[in-house]
């Protein structure tokens, strides 16, 4: 395997360290002060600079993300808040929602809602971007293993539930997997419907990224063969949909929604900061996560960018049932997401990501 720009072989390795977690390593632990005592998480070493941690009591969301040390995720200031914090009503759901590189809106309803919103279908009150982010994993369990052509893998997997007496049963597995010496996470989501009746299955990856990766110097290229804006504010904002600016007191958020064509090979949505020589690169698997949306808030002390891939719209459950785009999984159907992160280091990687990325960049944006 590589690592530090030489290739070694695995009797090399074990010559070399007496543990190979000094490598690279996920290590379980649980946090204890404040709004976060409680909750598990798993602390990712990659080996590559490229660290981050895990929130099992979160649905296995990611919080804090950097690369040697230059923060990468955004925080919100909530915390990583224990689960049992949990305000569904109102405006709670933005109580205890931290940011952190990955926030998973869903299972069955994802995007805005109110306490006036509820499902004339079955009667159910829905929150804003759901309840999966406060649900805790089950059967974790870690794997380091060797592939047959010499490389070690690291594997986090985990089991988180959404579930309800008389309602719809929600399963998800996710999978973490990391190749030690590369800045690179690779993420599997398979979300089956265990319940007996057909479920909504609306999933939204709400992966937030701030300061200094977001920063005036920071550009957005996506696949997207279209970009339009979700209302009159973001309108306003539709010519620099892929610019950032300086935190602005009383700034209104911009989402904008980026039409991209299904693939049978990997997308690219890169967000690149030359300058910083820092970039990020998500690589989405546009057969399932068939929706792109960005959002664009540059506040004061609010100052963060969202790129959220999902198989739908933040639009919720009851408008994309309207709209004809809400999926049903049927019983026992299951439905998988691939996702992943990919670091750009350096100024000459993140050059190189410009100019793959430049074709697709629009000549003209909808309005």
């Amino acid at each position: 395997m590589d690592l530090w720009g030489r290739t070694f072989t695995r009797r090399e390795l074990e010559g070399y360290t007496g543990d190979l977690r000094q490598i690279a390593d996920i290590r379980l632990a649980t946090l204890d002060d404040g709004a976060e005592r409680g909750v598990r998480v798993a602390d990712v070493r990659t080996g590559s600079g490229f660290d981050f941690t895990v929130l099992l009591d979160r649905a296995m969301d990611i919080g804090n993300a950097a690369y040697n040390g230059i923060p990468v995720a955004w925080h919100s200031g909530t915390g990583a808040a224990h689960p049992s914090r949990f305000e569904p009503r109102e405006r709670g759901w933005l109580r205890t929602f931290p940011g952190g590189l990955l926030t998973l809106c869903g299972l069955s309803h994802a995007g805005a809602a109110n306490d006036d919103t509820i499902d004339p279908e079955n009667g159910e009150r829905l929150n804003l971007h759901g309840r999966i982010s406060h649900m805790p994993a089950h059967d974790v369990r870690i794997e380091r293993v060797w592939t047959d052509d010499e490389h070690w893998v690291l594997r986090l997997h985990g089991v988180v539930d959404e579930a309800s007496l008389f309602s719809y049963r929600l399963r998800l597995e996710r999978t973490f997997e990391i190749t030690p010496g590369v800045p690179h996470i690779v993420i599997q989501d398979r979300v089956r419907n265990m319940g007996g009746t057909p479920a909504p299955l609306m999933v939204l990856y709400h992966c937030n990224f701030g300061w200094p990766i977001v920063s005036p110097d920071s550009e957005l290229f996506t696949p997207a063969a279209k970009v339009t804006a979700r209302d009159a504010t973001a309108e306003t904002g539709i010519a620099t949909w892929n610019k950032m600016e300086a935190p602005q007191p009383g700034y209104a958020e911009q989402v904008f929604y980026h039409h991209i064509e299904p693939s049978d090979t990997p997308q690219i949505a890169a967000l690149l900061n030359r300058p910083l020589g820092l970039g990020v690169e998500m690589v989405l698997d546009t057969r399932t996560l068939t929706q792109l949306t960005e959002w664009k808030q540059m506040g004061y002390g609010d100052y963060v960018f969202g790129i959220e891939p999902g198989n739908c719209l933040p639009e919720g459950r009851i408008a994309a049932r309207e709209n004809g785009r809400l999926r049903m999984l049927a019983p026992g159907e299951t439905e998988t997401f691939n996702l992943g992160f990919r670091m750009l280091t350096s100024r000459r990687e993140v050059d190189a990501a410009r100019e793959a990325s430049k074709h697709r960049l629009l000549d003209g944006v909808d309005e």
